[in-house]
C-alpha cells in the first residue's frame, strides 16, 4: 500500500523535529497504534510517501482505513505496471525468413507517400544533433551497459526495484541499473504467487530497446542511428520479472528527476523521463503528485499509451501533464495494437509488419540482446527479433524532446507538449484503403487499424525536424559586404556592395549602413544607407569603418563591417622645358616630380593633348614619365599628364604650350643672281663686327 502524508501533519512536523532521525518515512508503527492494524513498513517513496504491508485485509479496504487518519493524505493499493512491446496486432506476422528489413530506419527519414509517418529526424539534426547536457531518463528494465552502441551515452543510474524476486539479480535496490533478464517461466507462474498472472515469455531487453532510440550512438560507424544523438541516458530500473510496482516507479521518477536524494543523489537529473510502461486503470493520486512535482520542476514526462487494440489509455499516460504517445503504421494509421483516446498528445512509428507471414517489414530497429534468458549477445532487433508497439513509439518523442531542449533549454514541459502538437502533421484521411474505419472514442470494444482523429491519436504525427524548428534560435541573417577598393582617396567615390545579404525563408530584412572614422579621416554617404547597395565619398585622410547591419522581420541582426584606409590622391606634375616652341621643333615635358601618398607609388603615367591636338603632336612613347611634343602650326596645346598610383587612383595636371609659327624667308633676283634679305644682312653686318672685336681683343 503506497500512504501519502500530509505535508503540515503531525506525522511530518515530527520528522522534521528529528533531524537526526531518517527524513523518509518509516511511520508504520505509529500508523498501527492509530489504526489498530499490524502495519509494517515498506521502502520510502519520497519525502512524504512510503509504502506500508498489512495482512488479513484487502487493498481497498486497507486503503480506505489509512485515508481516514488525519494525517493521512492518501492511501492507494500499489499495483503492477508492465512493458508495453508485445502486440497483438492481427498482423503480427507467423514467422519470420529474414533478418534485416529492407527498409532500414524508415521512421527517422522525412516522409514520402510510403513512409507517412517517418518522423523526419534527418532534417532536424541540420539544426541540432542533441547535446551531452540534456539527459533522457529511461524508467524500464535497466540497460545492457556493455552494448556496443550505448558505450559512452550512459550514465550509472539505478536499480529501484525494491522486491528482490521481481529483480531478478538477487538483492533490491542498489546502483546497479544493469538489465540481467526477465524472462518468466510457467514453473514460476504455476509456484510463486510473486508471479500469478504474469505472461510467461523470454527476456524482453525491454530497456536497451528504448534507450537506442532515443540516444544510441550516431554516426560512429557501427549499428544504428538514434533520434535525440547526443543526448545522454540515464537508465533507471523499475520493471524486473513480471513489471514492476508503482512506489518503485514513482521512487525512480522522482530521482530521476532530481526531485528525491533516496537512496543517494542523482548527479544527473534528467530533463525528459520516457515511461514505456503501464497497465489499465485510472490514473492514481500518487502519479498525480509526483507528475505534478516533476513537471513544476521543468521535467518533461513521456510515456507510451498502451496496447490495448483500441482501449482507453493506460496509466499513467492518462494523468495530467504529461505527452502520453499513440502508435501508428507506416501510412499514418492507427497501428492495431496502440491505445486511443483523447489523453494522447500525439502519435509516433511504433512499428508495423503488413504481412501476415514471413518477414516483419516495418518494425523499428535499435539495440537489443540475443539472450532468452541471462544476457547473452549485444545485437540489433529487426525482422526477426521485433521493436513493436507504443513503448517504442514514446522514446522517438522523448529523444526528439531531447532535440529541442538541446536548442532551447529554457523550455517547459508545456512548451515541450504545445509545440510538439502545433508542429504534428495531419493525419491521413486516405491511404489504407476504404474498408479500413475512422477511429472511435474507446469503449469495451476493440479497435485494430483505423484512420486517426485528433480526438483519439492526439494532434498528429510527430514531426521532430518541425518542432526542432519552431523552438531553434531564428536563423540570423547573413551580411557579406564588400567594396569597390580597400583603399580609397579622398574625393574618389566607393561603392559598398550588399546585394548577396540574406534572411531566414520567410522572413524580410531590412539593410543599415554606418560609418566610424579615425585618425582625422572624414566621409559621408552619398547614398541612402537602408538599401543594399551605398556609395561614401572620402573628404579627409584616415581610416572609417563602414559596418552593414541586416535585421529581419524578428529583430534578429547580423552586422559585417569592412575597414577602408583613406589616402590623398597622388599629385601629377609637368615640368616643361619651354612654355614656347617654334612650330617644327619640340619641348620636353617632365613628370619625374610626380609623387603618390600613404605607402603608394606611381604605377603608370600617361600623356595626352586634351586640346589643340592640330598645333601639336607627341614624338615617341606617351606612357612614360617624360615626353616629348612637337609644335606643328602656331596655336595653343594643352598637354595632360594623368598618373596613376598603386592602389589605382588617379591624378592629372596640365600645362600649356604656345606654339609660334616658323620664320618665312623673302628674296629677289633674275640675271644670275639676288639680292640677300634684310634679315640675312643684318645677321651678316653683326658677323663682321663679332669678327673685328675678336681681333682686336687679340692683339690686345
Amino acid at each position: 500500500m503506497i500512504v501519502m502524508y500530509k505535508s503540515g501533519g503531525a506525522l511530518m512536523r515530527a520528522l522534521s523535529a528529528h533531524p537526526a532521525s531518517p527524513r523518509y518515512p518509516q511511520l508504520a508503527a505509529t500508523l498501527s497504534q492509530r489504526t489498530g492494524i499490524a502495519l509494517t513498513d515498506g521502502h520510502p517513496i519520497s519525502e512524504r510517501s512510503q509504502v506500508v504491508f498489512a495482512k488479513g485485509l484487502s487493498s481497498a479496504g486497507l486503503a480506505a482505513r489509512l485515508a481516514a487518519d488525519p494525517d493521512v493524505e492518501f492511501a492507494e493499493p500499489d499495483q503492477r505496471r508492465h512493458i508495453r512491446s508485445i502486440p497483438n496486432d492481427p498482423l503480427y506476422p507467423g514467422n519470420q525468413i529474414s533478418a534485416t528489413p529492407t527498409v532500414g530506419q524508415w521512421y527517422l527519414r522525412p516522409p514520402n507517400s510510403v513512409n507517412v509517418s517517418a518522423i523526419n529526424a534527418e532534417t532536424a539534426w541540420t539544426t541540432t544533433t542533441g547535446t551531452s547536457s540534456v539527459v533522457v531518463a529511461v524508467l524500464d528494465t535497466g540497460v545492457r551497459f556493455d552494448h556496443p552502441d550505448l558505450v559512452g551515452k550512459l550514465y550509472t543510474g539505478y536499480d529501484f526495484i525494491s522486491d528482490t524476486v521481481t529483480a531478478n539479480d538477487g538483492n533490491g535496490r542498489d546502483a546497479d541499473a544493469s538489465d540481467p533478464g526477465d524472462w518468466v517461466t510457467q514453473a514460476e507462474v504455476d509456484s510463486d504467487p510473486t508471479f500469478k498472472d504474469c505472461d510467461v515469455g523470454d527476456s524482453s531487453w525491454h530497456g536497451t530497446q528504448v534507450a537506442g532510440l532515443v540516444g544510441a550512438a550516431t554516426n560512429n560507424g557501427i549499428g544504428m542511428a538514434s533520434v535525440g544523438r547526443n543526448v545522454m541516458i540515464l537508465p533507471v530500473r523499475v520493471l524486473g520479472k513480471c513489471g514492476g510496482f508503482d512506489s518503485d516507479i514513482i521512487a525512480g521518477m522522482l530521482w530521476a528527476g532530481g526531485l528525491s536524494s533516496n537512496p543517494v543523489a542523482n548527479s544527473h537529473p534528467a530533463k525528459v523521463l520516457n515511461l514505456s510502461l503501464g497497465s489499465a486503470g485510472s490514473c492514481t493520486a500518487s502519479y498525480t503528485n509526483a507528475i505534478s512535482q516533476l513537471t513544476a520542476a521543468g521535467v518533461t514526462v513521456v510515456i507510451s499509451a498502451g496496447n490495448a487494440e483500441g482501449l482507453a489509455v493506460d496509466t499513467p499516460a492518462n494523468c495530467s501533464g504529461v505527452i502520453a504517445v499513440a502508435g501508428v503504421r507506416h501510412i499514418g494509421t492507427k497501428v492495431g495494437f496502440s491505445s486511443l483516446g483523447p489523453e494522447v498528445a500525439l502519435s509516433a512509428p511504433a512499428g508495423n509488419c503488413i504481412n501476415l507471414s514471413g518477414a516483419c517489414l516495418n518494425p523499428l530497429l535499435t539495440t537489443t540482446n540475443t539472450g532468452t534468458t541471462v544476457p547473452a549477445t549485444n545485437t540489433y532487433s529487426d525482422s526477426f527479433r521485433l521493436s513493436l508497439g507504443t513503448s517504442f513509439s514514446a522514446p522517438l518523442v522523448a529523444g526528439t524532446a531531447g532535440l529541442m531542449l538541446s536548442v532551447k533549454p529554457a523550455l517547459t514541459p508545456a512548451q515541450v507538449k504545445s509545440t510538439l502538437q502545433s508542429t504534428a502533421r495531419a493525419f491521413p484521411t486516405s491511404g489504407a484503403g476504404a474498408t479500413i474505419p475512422v477511429c472511435q472514442a474507446p469503449s469495451s470494444t476493440t479497435q485494430d487499424e483505423c484512420y486517426c482523429t485528433t480526438s483519439t491519436c492526439g494532434a498528429g504525427l510527430l514531426d521532430t525536424a518541425a518542432a526542432v524548428a519552431a523552438v531553434a534560435p531564428p536563423l540570423a541573417p547573413t551580411a557579406p559586404l564588400s567594396a569597390s577598393t580597400a583603399n580609397p582617396s579622398v574625393g574618389v567615390p566607393v561603392s559598398l556592395e550588399a546585394s548577396d545579404a540574406t534572411v531566414a525563408a520567410g522572413r524580410s530584412g531590412t539593410y543599415l549602413w554606418t560609418l566610424a572614422t579615425s585618425g582625422g579621416a572624414t566621409a559621408s554617404f552619398t547614398s541612402a544607407v537602408n538599401g543594399s547597395t551605398a556609395t561614401l565619398l572620402p573628404t579627409a585622410p584616415g581610416t572609417v569603418t563602414v559596418t552593414l547591419t541586416v535585421t529581419d522581420d524578428l529583430g534578429v541582426q547580423t552586422a559585417a563591417s569592412t575597414m577602408l584606409t583613406i589616402s590623398n590622391p597622388p599629385t601629377a606634375v609637368i615640368v616643361p622645358s619651354s612654355a614656347t616652341v617654334v612650330a617644327g621643333d619640340s619641348v620636353s615635358l617632365d613628370g619625374s616630380t610626380s609623387s603618390a601618398v600613404g605607402g603608394r607609388s606611381i604605377a603608370q603615367y600617361a600623356w595626352t593633348i586634351s586640346s589643340g591636338a592640330s598645333f601639336g603632336s607627341f614624338l615617341g612613347a606617351t606612357n612614360a614619365s617624360t615626353a616629348a611634343l612637337q609644335g606643328t602650326a602656331a596655336g595653343t596645346v594643352v598637354v595632360t599628364l594623368t598618373v596613376t598610383d598603386s592602389a589605382g587612383v588617379q591624378s592629372t595636371a596640365n600645362s600649356t604650350i604656345t606654339v609660334t609659327a616658323a620664320p618665312v624667308s623673302s628674296g629677289g633676283g633674275g640675271g644670275g643672281g639676288g639680292a640677300l634679305g634684310l634679315p640675312w644682312l643684318i645677321a651678316l653686318a653683326a658677323a663682321v663686327v663679332a669678327v673685328r672685336v675678336n681681333r682686336r681683343r687679340l692683339r690686345d
